[in-house]
């Protein structure tokens, strides 16, 4: 089946999760706008909300505090929570770190999954460096063995975290490959250098620069299994989520923009029924539903299929559709909008700010089409055509 239809249960908890950023996260970011920055309580309530509703950790196994969904449930519900500006959506849709429990020791998940499950804290990926992004063969941070502990060294940017974590996951050469180390905040010798801001904020996530100076950390801190493996799970996963993300925002902003063409009106009609704004909101319609199929079947082939290299192709396929068709997509309802588009106060304006980033973090654009030019090259067209 190239697009699946969703589950009856899927479907229904689409709908109330797309009701609740209607309802909760919606006004949330009228005051974010009135304010300038962003409460800390206001996505604490939020958060504990949506935990309530039933809309966090759907990610996580059933012995892990969730409910297992697939990739497929995933998707559709990253898709709504796409529709929040603001990065609001992470609070929302509450996902814990299931690729952890693929390669952590059971201690290690009981020490460190288990606190993020129960909503005590958030974990935050350390990868990216000043001199490794898309690429993370150019790694440079390294880890030595010095008795019960490892001692780090190295410098990380754009740290994935949402607030203060409760612990890094970090990427760190041993020996020359690849090993991923859990680094409590208090850790010594890891220090914050800075929290750059971005175009996107006020944001959700933040980004920091963090320096490891001779920071060490227990043996017992050093995930078993391979580094490179877990960071790739992790990435394929986040890239599938930048799809579905971008396809909600983009079918809010042709709510938005298509009912501002419905109501203005210039030179005696409404301006929907000029070409010149129907046919962008057209397009825009047709490669939102592109981009939605596409995004569906990477997600099913994520669920069905053995064939890992397939799947990474697919999935880059999907990012790299979905994220330029949202920035396509912002643009023309900018236009559409003209200068009330323009103000912050109009999801229009802050989806055309915000949207940018999505054709660079998880691997640009570029890298995307690396990889997908690879696979043709490498398998033919057909396996990433058909099915099997």
């Amino acid at each position: 089946m190239i697009v699946p239809e969703l589950p009856v249960e899927i479907r229904e908890l689409k709908e109330r999760v797309a009701r609740f950023v209607e309802q909760e996260v919606y006004p949330l970011e009228e005051r974010i706008v009135e304010a300038g920055s962003i409460d800390p309580q206001d996505v604490d309530r939020v958060r504990r909300q949506a935990r309530e509703a039933g809309f966090a950790m759907l990610n996580m196994p059933l012995e892990h505090g969730g409910i297992g969904l697939s990739m497929l449930g995933q998707v559709a519900i990253e898709e709504e929570s796409g529709k929040a500006t603001n990065g609001l959506g992470f609070a929302v849709v509450d996902r814990g770190p299931r690729e952890l429990l693929e390669i952590t020791t059971p201690e290690q998940a009981e020490r460190f999954v288990a606190p993020v499950v129960r909503g005590e804290y958030r974990e935050a990926w350390a990868l990216t460096e000043p001199g490794a992004g898309s690429d993370l063969s150019g790694l440079q941070a390294t880890a030595v063995r010095d008795g019960d502990e490892w001692v780090l060294n190295g410098e990380k940017w754009f740290v994935t975290s949402e607030g203060d974590p409760g612990v890094y996951i970090v990427a760190a050469l041993v020996d020359g490959e690849q090993t991923l180390f859990l680094v409590e905040p208090d850790a010594p010798g890891l220090e914050i250098k800075r929290t750059p801001r971005f175009l996107h904020d006020p944001y959700l996530d933040h980004h920091p620069e963090v320096v490891l100076r001779d920071c060490r950390v227990p043996k017992s801190n050093r995930i078993p299994a391979s580094g490179d493996a877990g960071a790739k799970e992790w990435i394929l996963a986040e890239r599938l989520f930048i799809a579905a993300r971008c396809c909600g925002a983009a079918e809010r902003l042709l709510d938005v923009a298509s009912s501002w063409a419905k109501e203005r009106e210039a030179f005696g009609s409404r301006i929907a029924d000029y070409q010149g704004v129907s046919f962008p909101l057209a397009d825009s319609l047709t490669e939102l539903l592109a981009a939605r199929l596409l995004t569906y079947h990477a997600a099913h082939a994520f669920d069905m299929l053995e064939n890992r290299k397939i799947v990474h192709g697919k999935v880059s396929m999907a990012k790299l559709y979905a994220s330029e068709m949202a920035g396509r997509v912002a643009d023309r309802a900018l236009q559409v909008m003209g200068g009330r588009g323009y103000l912050v106060e109009n999801p229009a304006a802050r989806f055309f700010r915000e949207l940018r980033v999505d054709r660079i973090w998880e691997g640009t654009s570029e890298i995307q089409r690396v990889i997908i030019a690879g696979g043709l090259f490498k398998r033919g067209a057909a396996p990433y055509l058909g099915w099997e």
